[in-house]
């Protein structure tokens, strides 16, 4: 009997050190998980577990009585934002919300138990790093296909609707008089379906296809004598292009040119014009001059509709040149492009 009631007494104190064993080991677990904080309804500090003193080097003995802020020591912005949610709380469970503490974010839900709130949370600052970096990836993505969208614009423009306004100008001289332009109409035919194939070209590789076709050189002066005669403007042209120049700066340089002309056409009223393109040691000089009515540049920057001054600018930048212009009114206006070569002279062609 006596031998019974020993292994009843026995059994009793080994439940009962099961079970202090269970709470020593849930408590242990608390203390090493993510930072926990309880708080009362004045943000008094009730409990913390290790992970969040240790996080908030905490140094004293016990937070516990201390106010949550007075621990955290939050700026302004972040402590408002902060205590409208432990407010909130209150009435109702908050998941993942955020604060930064220097140069560290924290995510952090605040649930009730009770009279008091528990705050459970975590370090986010890797996350968040990393949140910037896509978002700056995302960035650059938009800004990369917005730049390809005005690259494809000044193509167009530059390419296509220069073509267009050259077949415009010989319909309109053929409509004016078909016996002084007997060949108009059809050279405005032509005009048209090389914008058709530019148009192609563009689906492409974005290559002027008379470029292609031709080379630089007699692309340019099949340009210059396509539009300035049937305006009865004197051209003189001079197009000495250095052998095996990449293939972005040809591009460039024809669509460069190809702008100037059409300003010429459009604006100076001029009847002389001269273009030139000659090397200078390692530099592509680039020059087209009227005797037009000028304009003083400011203004036409501030005036211009479309790409014009600006579209000459970009792509002279792109290709790492400088610009200059003179023009004053009724004096003219010259261009003059510097373009280096030797930088690019080891790229593809």
């Amino acid at each position: 009997m006596a031998s019974g009631l020993s292994k009843q007494k026995d059994s009793k104190q080994s439940g009962s050190y099961s079970g202090k064993e269970q709470a020593s080991n849930f408590l242990s677990l608390v203390e090493e998980i993510s930072p926990i904080v309880a708080l009362d309804e004045n943000n008094i500090v009730r409990f913390t577990n290790a992970s969040f003193r240790k996080e908030f080097k905490l140094r004293f003995a016990s937070p516990v009585g201390k106010n949550l802020f007075n621990l955290l020591k939050l700026d302004s912005k972040e402590e408002a934002n902060l205590r409208e949610n432990l407010h909130k709380a209150l009435k109702t469970k908050l998941q993942n919300q955020e604060f930064k503490k220097g140069k560290k974010s924290y995510g952090y839900s605040i649930f009730k138990f009770k009279d008091s709130l528990g705050m459970i949370l975590k370090d986010i600052t890797e996350n968040k790093k990393l949140e910037k970096k896509i978002a700056t990836l995302h960035t650059q993505v938009l800004a990369s296909q917005e730049e390809e969208r005005s690259r494809l614009a000044r193509e167009l423009h530059d390419g296509v609707g220069q073509l267009i306004l050259a077949a415009k100008l010989h319909f309109q001289a053929y409509q004016k008089s078909e016996k002084e332009h007997p060949e108009s109409f059809g050279s405005g035919l032509g005009l048209i379906d090389k914008a058709s194939q530019e148009l192609r070209e563009i689906y492409t590789n974005l290559q002027p296809s008379s470029l292609k076709e031709l080379g630089l050189e007699a692309a340019l002066s099949s340009l210059a004598n396509q539009i300035f005669p049937i305006q009865k403007i004197k051209v003189k042209s001079e197009f000495k292009v250095p052998e095996k120049i990449p293939q972005e700066i040809q591009n460039q340089v024809f669509r460069i040119l190809q702008e100037i002309c059409a300003n010429i056409l459009k604006h100076s009223q001029a009847n002389k014009v001269e273009l030139r393109i000659f090397s200078e040691k390692d530099t592509l000089v680039v020059s087209a001059k009227d005797n037009g009515k000028g304009f003083k540049e400011k203004e036409a920057r501030i005036k211009s509709t479309g790409y014009g001054l600006e579209n000459i600018r970009r792509r002279t930048e792109d290709l790492n040149g400088t610009l200059f212009l003179e023009s004053e009114p009724n004096k003219g206006t010259q261009y003059v492009l510097r373009i280096p070569l030797k930088k690019r002279s080891k790229e593809k062609v």
